[in-house]
């Protein structure tokens, strides 16, 4: 980036780590580059179990800044398998992972790939032989098939650009343990992240990183300074990562210039506000850096999905001092970017609304309803209140594995899955009942694999749509699903049906899987009743910054389409528009037109 001032720091051979410093290094040299010192450092996992220890190397013009071989990472973030280089020509290696192919020049600081997401994909871990895609492994579906178009793409993503600097010794290629990690980690929440001191992987994906990055990982981080070279290698990386893996919903105040000109030249084209922003990220000052994080969290807020401030999914509390002292400076920097940035205020309040209107959802279903009653029936009519599309696995774990009964709702009265499930099973067995109308005006989303099993339930379809915000391709992507419940994915599950007509009630709430079913359920013939839905299109990853948070962001590697490949993010239009919100539980009113739309 011709903006950043590139950073010519020698320290004296000095290893900063976390707030430790190492007085004493062992000089390596290292052929035809620069000189080095190599630790080997513990790997763990979010509970803070032993995976085993990694060596990482620190470069003399960047002594803070952690190098890994590619081959290494590889065997740590998936056990048993490993990453074969070649050297080729003069600065330019190929590499081969179990499951693609890339090339990389240590000169110009270029990555290539004719599929880089199978070069990076370690979704083996979840099922044997699954692709690069998208899945969150609830056990009663299971990944079938994925067709692209095209089915490859080259791709060079050029560090060089960047500043970042690929190196190798004539046998090994090793990248920046961060920018590796970075194009590594996957929708299932696969990641490695490096705090200094330790190396954290999430080998079970999504099901450990739940909670976000843990206490005992980040508390060593929280100190008043950190170092030149981490900063501005930090502020490189982020400005890559971004950039480039950044999904581009539509939405945000800062995406437009960022993708046409990267992030770095986006903030200080954005004027006060967004120079404001990078002068913080580039700091030293780590009250100044989190601030920094934060505000750039409200230019690319989509809604719910971003979110960079790293303290949002890092867990701050274990130094007490340090939180109180950070809260202070976030505040003062929040009001200076209030006070810059008018136009987040306006899509502050509008984002605001939203809540009102779950609320008001909230009210009128508890007076037209009754409070807490999930299942409802007016005549030939039930509604089936739905309000998150995350579940409690662990009863259905249990139930697969064999060591537990199939959940009901005494055993899990908070599992929304299980609350539709037992409605709806209901609802089949009375006679009287035509209607089945689920309400997720209130919803505001959750796991993917609900929505597959949910379209499943009630239009018998497995398939997801969706985009790559980088490389432009177009996937569908195809699943079993145990539609019985029995336990097994067989013949049986074809035969499965409710007699049902189906409604759904949505509103300006509904996002992210309360936007997907509801357009996925209107491209399959069911009626949508209500208010235009909030959208939010894409998957969302949980990514470490260079030293050692974390933060979550809209992926490029998924970006929700309907059925047909058209955008979703700004909400799906209802069938039957309706004025006010006492309307979604006008029942006879809805019942008159379920019964309009089916020919009852």
């Amino acid at each position: 980036m011709n903006n950043l001032k590139i950073s010519n720091l020698f320290l004296g051979l000095v290893l900063l780590t976390a707030c430790t410093v190492n007085d004493n290094p062992v000089i390596i040299p290292d052929e035809g580059a620069k000189d080095y010192v190599e630790r080997m450092v513990p790997v763990v996992d979010p509970q803070n179990n032993p995976q085993g220890v990694l060596t990482l190397r620190f470069y003399e013009d960047m002594p803070s800044v952690a190098y890994v071989d590619i081959s290494k990472f590889q065997t740590m973030i998936y056990p048993g398998t490993t990453v074969s280089v070649a050297k080729t020509a003069h600065n330019r290696y190929a590499l081969t992972s179990p499951c693609g192919t890339a090339t990389v020049d240590i000169e110009k600081d270029v990555f290539e790939s004719d599929d880089y997401e199978g070069f990076t994909n370690m979704m083996g871990m979840v099922q044997p032989g699954m692709p690069n895609t998208l899945y969150d492994a609830l056990p009663m579906i299971r990944w079938k098939s994925l067709e692209g178009t095209p089915q490859n793409v080259h791709l060079a993503l050029d560090y060089g650009h960047y500043g970042i600097d690929l190196r190798a010794d004539g046998k090994n290629v090793y990248f920046p343990f961060a920018t590796l990690a970075d194009l590594y980690t996957d929708g299932f929440m696969h990641t490695a992240s490096f705090n200094g001191q330790t190396v954290m992987v999430a080998p079970n994906g999504a099901y450990s990183m739940i909670d976000g990055y843990p206490e005992f990982f980040i508390t060593p981080i929280l100190c008043e300074t950190r170092t030149a070279d981490m900063a501005d290698f930090a502020y490189r990386n982020l400005c890559f990562t971004l950039t480039n893996f950044f999904g581009y919903p539509g939405c945000t105040l800062l995406e437009a210039s960022m993708r046409e000109k990267g992030l770095d030249q986006a903030l200080i084209d954005y004027g006060e506000a967004g120079q404001l922003t990078r002068q913080l990220l580039l700091s030293t000052d780590m009250y100044e850096y989190i601030s920094g994080t934060s505000l750039l969290s409200y230019l690319l807020d989509d809604r719910g999905h971003t979110n960079t401030d790293v303290t949002n999914i890092s867990k701050t509390t274990g130094n007490p001092a340090f939180k109180s002292a950070l809260d202070i400076v976030k505040e003062e920097k929040k009001q200076q970017f209030y006070a810059l940035c008018p136009e987040y205020i306006d899509y502050k309040n509008s984002y605001n609304a939203k809540w009102d209107d779950r609320e008001n959802v909230r009210k009128t279903r508890k007076e037209k309803l009754g409070e807490g009653v999930n299942y409802y029936k007016d005549g030939n009519t039930v509604y089936c209140v739905f309000e998150s599309f995350l579940c409690d696995d662990s009863g259905w774990r249990k139930f697969y594995s064999g060591e537990g009964s199939r959940p009901t709702v005494a055993e899990y009265p908070n599992d929304w899955l299980v609350i539709l499930l037992d409605a709806l099973d209901k609802a089949e067995k009375d006679p009287e009942v035509k209607n089945f109308v689920i309400d997720i005006a209130s919803n505001g989303g959750g796991s993917t694999d609900v929505a597959v099993f949910i379209t499943s339930l009630l239009c018998n379809k497995t398939e997801l749509y969706y985009e790559n915000a980088l490389t432009g391709q177009r996937f569908k992507v195809s699943y079993d699903v145990d539609r019985n419940l029995d336990g097994k994915f067989d013949e049986k599950d074809a035969d499965m049906a409710y007699h049902l007509n189906f409604g759904m009630i949505i509103g300006t709430f509904s996002f992210s899987c309360a936007n997907l079913l509801p357009t996925l359920l209107k491209d399959y013939g069911i009626p949508l009743i209500g208010n235009r839905t909030d959208g939010g299109s894409c998957a969302v990853l949980f990514n470490p910054s260079a030293d050692g948070f974390g933060y979550r962001y809209s992926t490029h590697r998924c970006r929700l389409t309907d059925t047909k490949g058209n955008d979703i993010d700004n909400g799906i239009e209802p069938t039957y528009p309706m004025e006010s919100i006492d309307d979604y539980y006008d029942i006879p009113k809805v019942t008159e037109l379920l019964n309009s739309y089916y020919g009852n």
